[in-house]
């Protein structure tokens, strides 16, 4: 893929017509062997300057604006990039992989200079373009797309979910269910990964998986589904998310099951509203996550030549009060 330049900017670079310029890019044989050199050469000129001009203008791509997570890395983002004459463009995909095709080709269109990207899961094949032809620069945040040689910023999530794991497993908890994302991505991978490295490594054998999208609300549906109106058959809940783990305790509530004296359930994130539920939880550096990520991005605009970098933050657990020793 290439950035195409319009047949007007062609025809004034060149002093010819447009007509002239349309014909000889649709059908070269009718014009002259000059010509057709003039007007590559002139393609090949427009195309450098265009990578070579700042629009100031920065895009954002969050799956889902609604997760508190993504607008505390934004904020992250905003305490760097406030330093710098650029504009932060916020596009939201709503997990919808055709819809990251459009907001990518509005981001190439209107010149952006760079990209901070956080997919949905499948990586779109324009995106792949765009990274192997070096179209704008781009820098991976939170979730890894599955590409070779990219800036991604992103935290150790396996490890973070085995700690969370063992921590429940310390209180006693042998029946622990896996409250995961959305399947396929790179976080929820991860998390289960270590979930399951905490279980094997204890030998425990009785566990469940279940997967709510990082949702509340599909969370909160998934978790009443698995009780239907019975005692559980589980004392603790890693979830893969905040939104996921806060949906579970509702679900809990609505039953009748205390949280945590019958079930303990930890999350994921340290989102503002875990505090406010006193819900222990995997503690991401969301702020330090959006700096490096714009710091990364603002290092391959100024020289598209900087080495790629695959920079993996610390997470750690926060105690509050979700979590019990096991009674059962």
């Amino acid at each position: 893929m290439s950035i195409k330049p319009t047949l007007k900017e062609l025809a004034s670079m060149t002093g010819m017509s447009i007509t002239t310029v349309s014909r000889a890019l649709s059908d070269p044989k009718k014009v002259k062997y000059s010509t057709r050199l003039k007007i590559e050469s002139a393609m090949k000129e427009l195309q450098i300057q265009s990578r070579n001009e700042k629009s100031g203008i920065i895009g954002i791509i969050v799956p889902d604006i609604f997760n508190q997570f993504f607008p505390l890395m934004l904020a992250g983002i905003d305490s760097f990039s406030s330093n710098y004459d650029s504009t932060i463009m916020l596009c939201n995909s709503n997990g919808d992989m055709k819809k990251e095709e459009k907001i990518l080709k509005k981001l190439i269109d209107i010149k952006a200079d760079g990209i901070i990207y956080i997919t949905a899961g499948e990586t779109p094949a324009l995106l792949k373009e765009i990274i192997s032809d070096s179209i704008i620069p781009v820098v991976f945040l939170d979730r890894d797309p599955g590409l070779s040689d990219i800036n991604l910023i992103t935290t150790d999530n396996k490890n973070g979910m085995y700690q969370a794991t063992r921590y429940l497993i310390t209180l006693g908890h042998k029946k622990i269910i896996y409250l995961g994302g959305k399947k396929g991505t790179s976080t929820d991978n991860d998390r289960l990964g270590g979930f399951m490295a905490a279980l094997n490594e204890s030998g425990i054998s009785e566990y469940g998986i279940l997967h709510a999208d990082f949702s509340n609300t599909e969370a909160r549906r998934i978790i009443r589904e698995e009780l239907k109106g019975k005692k559980p058959g589980f004392t603790a809940i890693a979830a893969a998310n905040d939104a996921m783990a806060l949906g579970a305790i509702s679900a809990l509530n609505e039953t009748g099951i205390k949280v945590p004296e019958d079930v303990s359930i930890i999350g994921y994130d340290d989102v503002p509203s875990a505090a406010l539920a006193d819900l222990t939880t995997v503690r991401q550096p969301f702020i330090e996550m959006g700096r490096s990520a714009i710091m990364r991005l603002f290092a391959s605009i100024a020289e598209p030549h900087t080495p790629n970098k695959v920079i993996v933050l610390p997470s750690s657990i926060v105690f509050r009060n979700s979590c019990y020793i096991c009674r059962s």
